[in-house]
């Protein structure tokens, strides 16, 4: 389970961190009260959180996209 660090990092279950202004993350969690909003950190891989209710919900792993799309194809 993805996890947030103090208060404006976070940790992917692949051990990736993302890190952000404070601003920012408050925005997003203000934002996602009216509906899910994805921040994404530009990097390679690219991580994306995911914020819902004013919450992190999840950070979608292009690791985990690679695992996932192998075990659909067998």
């Amino acid at each position: 389970m993805p996890k947030e660090l103090f208060p404006s990092s976070f940790e992917c279950d692949c051990g990736y961190q993302l890190h952000f202004f404070e601003n920012t993350i408050k925005e997003m969690k203000l934002m996602s009260k009216q509906k899910k909003t994805l921040l994404s950190d530009g990097a390679d891989p690219k991580h994306t959180i995911v914020f819902e209710h004013g919450l992190m919900v999840d950070i979608q792993c292009p690791k985990q996209r690679k695992k996932k799309n192998l075990q659909n194809k067998k």
